[in-house]
């Protein structure tokens, strides 16, 4: 049971073997420690350096002949604190790796149903207050069937209380009201059609055939989002 926590430790199975005996033995001679512990001669100095350096075990010397000693037990817990120390040190570092290392895809949707389905899955399991961006679509979509599902699609978000934005140029400007999200106009040239949420981005085209293109990227999603916001700031 002991031994099975020091390896949990770190320590090998003979590391812990060697601790443990010299607990029991107190200061003792290398040829006493292998008696003891059953360890080869050709292995004992190595695993006594190693538990040194570690802090577990000293020595002395005494008429010429080293005497080892296991340490205070509760030097276990510094050497814990001490690997969870270092371990909170790289955290950031293997944060960072993390971010860079998220895999990012790409999906195209076609036709209507598909991207019926992508709008809506796409706020499915949203929180209250999170953001929902949008860079409007230019031309009016005649499609009836089409502007009843963002009509229903704009109260589902507003159900769900997200944070919903959209920037138009300000050359389709025209008097109206919204009480399903805020509304800016801006002399910008946008980028149009164009849904951000999350880490997705979500370009959209009614031209020709309807085609969704659905990028999840924390990079891209984080870039859009910054300029997004920037324009916001500047809009009316």
């Amino acid at each position: 049971m002991i031994e099975e926590i020091l390896q949990e430790m770190g320590l090998n199975r003979r590391e812990s073997i060697c601790y443990t005996s010299l607990l029991e033995l107190g200061s003792s001679s290398v040829g006493n420690i292998i008696k003891k512990t059953g360890i080869p001669s050709s292995k004992i100095y190595e695993i006594l350096d190693k538990l040194i350096k570690r802090g577990f075990v000293t020595y002395i010397i005494k008429n010429n002949i080293k005497q080892y000693q296991a340490s205070d037990p509760k030097t276990l817990l510094n050497y814990i604190e001490e690997r969870k120390r270092r371990i909170e040190e790289i955290i950031p570092q293997l944060l960072l790796k993390q971010k860079f290392s998220k895999k990012q895809s790409v999906e195209i949707f076609e036709g209507q149903k598909a991207i019926f389905t992508l709008f809506t899955d796409l706020i499915g399991d949203a929180r209250p207050g999170e953001l929902y961006l949008i860079f409007s679509i230019d031309e009016e979509n005649k499609n009836e069937q089409v502007n009843l599902f963002f009509k229903n699609l704009a109260v589902r978000r507003k159900d769900k209380k997200l944070d919903v934005r959209l920037l138009k140029n300000i050359k389709h400007y025209k008097k109206e009201s919204h009480t399903k999200l805020k509304l800016k106009y801006t002399e910008f040239n946008l980028p149009q059609g164009i849904t951000i949420f999350r880490n997705k981005v979500v370009i959209l085209s009614w031209v020709e055939s309807p085609t969704a293109i659905k990028i999840e990227s924390e990079t891209i999603s984080d870039q859009l989002r910054e300029f997004f916001l920037g324009q916001w700031k500047i809009a009316k």
